[in-house]
């Protein structure tokens, strides 16, 4: 029983991080707001998961999983209904990037946590693999299910149904919270409000330096940075983005040092930072980080290419989808038996998952045409390389059980904590960098292609690099909207023929560039993979 209720909950929650991928137009007419707020709330939603998921871990050591579940569940539930009755994008703000963040904060930490004490051996094994994969179901699922009822009834109803579903699922545990004991781990200690802030800050500004990415350039500013009124920075210069990642980190740095500190004089830390040594979950960790990061970039990318490119819907954006879970099933249903029966090891999971998800990048910058106009054809020019992403994130799933298997039980919220934030670490870093990575090619595509151009004359050319360079966010558009748009600039007749030529262009070239790069950074998690032990170690054995 606690199982099914952890398993629903969790598809819930990786569901709601991907289904509003396809519902992105279709919130912005409701809300009265822009693109822009829409990606906003939920790129804050992604960062205060990640800030909050450590001090949500700790908490639930401290006062029990499950109670610290149902109180995450609670406010997870109350977040989805502002949502879901929220007039305008400030109750999307609070219901969904602050109030739902704080829940699944609370809850992921503690259901992992709860699932690891519950089992042992190969059961264990089977229980994480298939939590797992519940997870990527979820978040593979969310496009194709977010995009069903966005087309057939509202986006609203996904938030609604999550309210619905997770007060089921709390009134459930609640039978259970009242006889949980708790570990008493820091019991009469006070909590660690300094190295909660640190590590908030911290991976907040990791998350934050993500987001500014598709603004402003992963390395050279491509606009002015402009905070209060006041340039930080010119056109030109260093991008914001490693000045406040480096920050990031920095920071992150201190809080080691001071979680360092309070172990030293006997104090109760916020996490206990000396578990990564152990290899296997070091690796464990860096390697959670890649495998969500690739799909996840995959799963941003394709719905909003075919919605800002080819004018498609939230069903049909969704319906392209659908073979990710699928795939996903099957490779994670059968990579848990053939470990648990030991047939198969961990490491080899996760080398073929990274090898899996670069060929399906691949894939799809190769056979992907963005020309295509019929769903039917889009779908299977796409689906052999969402196939091959959907199989390779189900053979990851196993990385889950070899991670938690590995610390003592005293250190389990610990891993837990640790492992949570790298996995929504990996999902700001996907969305953040398939949506730069696209960005910047369409830019140089575009240039490029206006630069050799022999219908625009000089100074058409002039006008094109003079809006490039002030356009505060370049993204790809579909014909009809850059048709539209060098008419209010005046360019007509053949000019405007070319510049939309070189636009489609410049968007299917942004298409493949970003597969490709997501390709890159797959193969980058297969070199991490090889340095995870050849065999499972035993809980609680040290493997350095």
């Amino acid at each position: 029983m606690l199982f099914v209720l952890l398993s629903v909950e969790n598809v819930l929650i990786n569901y709601t991080s991907t289904a509003m991928n396809v519902a992105l137009s279709a919130i912005v007419r409701d809300l009265g707001t822009s693109l822009t707020g829409v990606q906003t709330a939920i790129s804050l939603y992604a960062l205060v998961v990640a800030a909050s998921l450590l001090t949500g871990s700790k908490f639930g050591a401290r006062h029990g999983y499950r109670r610290t579940f149902v109180l995450g569940g609670e406010i997870f539930a109350l977040g989805a209904l502002i949502t879901a009755f929220g007039p305008t994008l400030p109750f999307m703000l609070l219901g969904w990037s602050l109030l739902q963040g704080i829940g699944v904060a609370l809850m992921l930490p503690a259901l992992v946590s709860m699932l690891t004490e519950d089992f042992a051996g190969a059961t264990r094994t089977k229980v994480l693999s298939t939590l797992g994969m519940t997870a990527g179901i979820g978040a593979a699922a969310g496009p194709v299910v977010g995009g069903l009822i966005t087309n057939y009834l509202s986006w609203r109803v996904s938030f609604i149904l999550e309210a619905a579903i997770t007060s089921v699922v709390v009134l459930l545990m609640r039978r259970t919270a009242d006889r949980e004991r708790p570990s008493g781990a820091g019991a009469g200690q006070p909590s660690d409000l300094l190295g909660a802030v640190l590590s908030a800050t911290g991976f907040g500004l990791l998350v934050v330096a993500t987001l500014l990415a598709g603004r402003y350039g992963l390395l050279k500013d491509r606009q002015d940075f402009v905070v209060f009124g006041n340039t930080l920075l010119h056109r030109g210069q260093v991008s914001p983005v490693p000045l406040i990642a480096g920050l990031g980190l920095a920071v992150l740095v201190g809080f080691a040092g001071w979680e360092r500190h309070l172990v030293k004089s006997g104090r109760d830390p916020l996490v206990r930072l000396s578990v990564l040594r152990n290899r296997t979950i070091r690796v464990g960790i860096e390697t959670v980080v890649m495998q969500i990061l690739v799909p996840t970039g995959v799963l941003f990318l394709v719905p909003v290419f075919l919605q800002t490119t080819l004018g498609f819907d939230a069903l049909r954006s969704g319906v392209t989808l659908v073979v990710v879970p699928l795939g996903l099933t099957v490779a994670a249903s059968m990579s848990a038996s053939r470990i648990a029966s030991g047939r198969m090891t961990h490491r080899t999971a996760q080398k073929w998952a990274f090898l899996c998800m670069a060929a399906g990048c691949i894939a799809i910058a190769v056979l992907f045409d963005p020309h295509q106009r019929d769903v039917t054809a889009v779908g299977l020019a796409l689906a052999p390389g969402l196939l091959l992403v959907g199989l390779g994130r189900g053979l990851a799933t196993t990385v889950t059980d070899l991670i938690q298997s590995a610390p003592p039980p005293e250190e389990v919220s610990d891993v837990t904590g640790l492992s949570r934030t790298a996995g929504y670490l990996g999902s700001s870093f996907g969305v953040a960098l398939a949506g730069a990575f696209m960005t910047t090619s369409l830019l140089l595509a575009f240039e490029t292609g206006t630069n050799h151009s022999d219908v625009l004359s000089s100074d058409q050319q002039k006008l094109v690099k003079q809006t490039l360079e002030h356009q505060v966010q370049i993204t790809a558009v579909t014909d009809d909207a850059m048709r539209a748009k060098v008419a209010s600039r005046g360019v007509t007749s053949a000019a405007a023929d070319e510049l939309v030529r070189i636009n489609a262009q410049a968007r299917g070239r942004a298409l493949a560039a970003a597969a490709i790069g997501l390709a890159a950074l797959s193969l980058g998690g297969f070199l991490l993979a090889l340095r995870l032990p050849r065999a499972t170690p035993r809980t609680g054995a040290p493997s350095r």
